[in-house]
């Protein structure tokens, strides 16, 4: 079963789909999709709680279960934006280094990435920490910022 919430966010309205294994995907949302169950869906229930903390500024704690699929270079990706700590940021770059590859193919990935704000992939910035893309909008990524105390 796929289970769908919209949550209520400052920035807009978030998507957040789940299955039975755990968040699939959490995505900003111009026109909300339709609540195939509630907010007291298990691993749903856990994503409106961290995302309550989260907007409030609280460092969330504990974070729900994720269902990720993608290939293995995805996957690897994603665990090291999983790495980044909250309130601070990393380069494109510095993440390709960590795993091996080019800035390039790192970059794509990023910007692939199905569960945002969990996966913190608005915390990666371009080379000597410029502002680039985030399929929320780079409006939205600075105030992401700004709720984690980054100063760009």
């Amino acid at each position: 079963m796929i289970a769908r919430f919209n949550y209520s966010s400052p920035l807009g309205k978030i998507g957040i789909q789940a299955d039975k294994y755990g968040i699939t995907e959490v995505k900003f949302v111009d026109q909300p999709e339709e609540d195939i169950s509630n907010p007291n869906y298990p691993s749903i229930k856990e994503a409106v709680r961290w995302l309550d903390d989260y907007f409030l500024g609280n460092v969330p704690s504990t974070y729900p279960q994720f269902h990720l699929r993608g290939t293995d270079f995805q996957q690897k990706v994603w665990q090291q934006l999983r790495q980044i700590p909250y309130g601070t940021t990393v380069t494109y770059g510095q993440l390709a280094q960590r795993i091996n590859s080019s800035p390039r193919a790192v970059g794509n990935t990023v910007g692939k990435n199905p569960i945002l704000l969990f996966i913190p992939c608005h915390s990666v910035l371009g080379q000597n920490g410029k502002l680039t893309g985030y399929s929320g909008g780079l409006e939205r990524k600075k105030k992401l910022l700004a709720i984690e105390n980054i100063k760009l």
